[in-house]
């Protein structure tokens, strides 16, 4: 009976906070969603820049050759050995860190001397840059998933607005309950995509680490014929 006398007023909070909530979560959603796709993005630079060092690198004398071929393939195999079960816990690799800082420097003492070598040196210089700018970039993606103050904001307004549902009267209990029930499903869905597309590199569904893997075959004169995915699950 309360709840019948407060319909009104609860019906217009329900208006207010539940359009104010919906809003919110939509875009903090979207945001989430734009933060994993641009995390895949930045893999795959990596791993194509990487790949056109260890390429171009043919036209360099020994043993500069030798050298950026080495660094190259040293640094995919601890990339995906090491530093990406690192980033599902937020953290990087200190190993691969070192080989990337060691691939900027490989050629601080070369000097073209040939057309073509003046050509293709400062292409060379070009993809480590791009090699170590995106390395940075997917190192501090891991790192800082969504903020604590987003995730407080989320779940507070998530109890607030099932809390006005619930006290939305309805001439049946059951369809009350129903409809209370149903509002929270579809708001924890949501929630569950924040989380999931939140993290890039952690949780069950992850950006993957077969660009840098196919890099290595390449590097290794090994190639497959499977199409390289953006997403695993890490379900298995």
């Amino acid at each position: 009976q309360k709840l019948r006398q407060a319909h009104d007023l609860t019906g217009n909070l329900l208006s207010v906070v539940g359009t104010l909530y919906a809003v919110l979560l939509g875009l903090i959603v979207v945001d989430a969603l734009v933060r994993f796709e641009h995390a895949i993005d930045v893999v795959q630079e990596e791993s194509n820049a990487l790949a056109d060092v260890f390429l171009l690198a043919e036209r360099l004398p020994e043993p500069h050759r030798t050298r950026v071929r080495e660094t190259c393939t040293t640094y995919a195999r601890q990339v995906v050995e090491k530093e990406w079960p690192l980033m599902a816990r937020g953290q990087s690799s200190v190993a691969a860190r070192t080989t990337a800082l060691a691939l900027t420097r490989t050629l601080d003492e070369f000097e073209p001397a040939t057309e073509a070598q003046k050509a293709v040196f400062p292409m060379i210089l070009e993809q480590i840059r791009e090699v170590w700018d995106c390395r940075r970039e997917r190192t501090g993606t891991a790192r800082n998933g969504i903020p604590a103050v987003e995730w407080f904001v989320l779940l507070a307004g998530s109890a607030v607005t099932v809390l006005f549902a619930g006290l939305f009267a309805a001439e049946s209990v059951s369809l009350q309950r129903f409809l209370t029930m149903l509002t929270a499903v579809i708001i924890g869905l949501n929630l569950y995509l924040v989380w999931l597309f939140g993290y890039p590199f952690a949780g069950d569904l992850t950006v993957s680490s077969l660009p840098f893997t196919q890099d290595i075959a390449i590097f290794e004169g090994r190639f497959t014929n499977e199409p390289a995915h953006a997403l695993e699950s890490l379900a298995e």
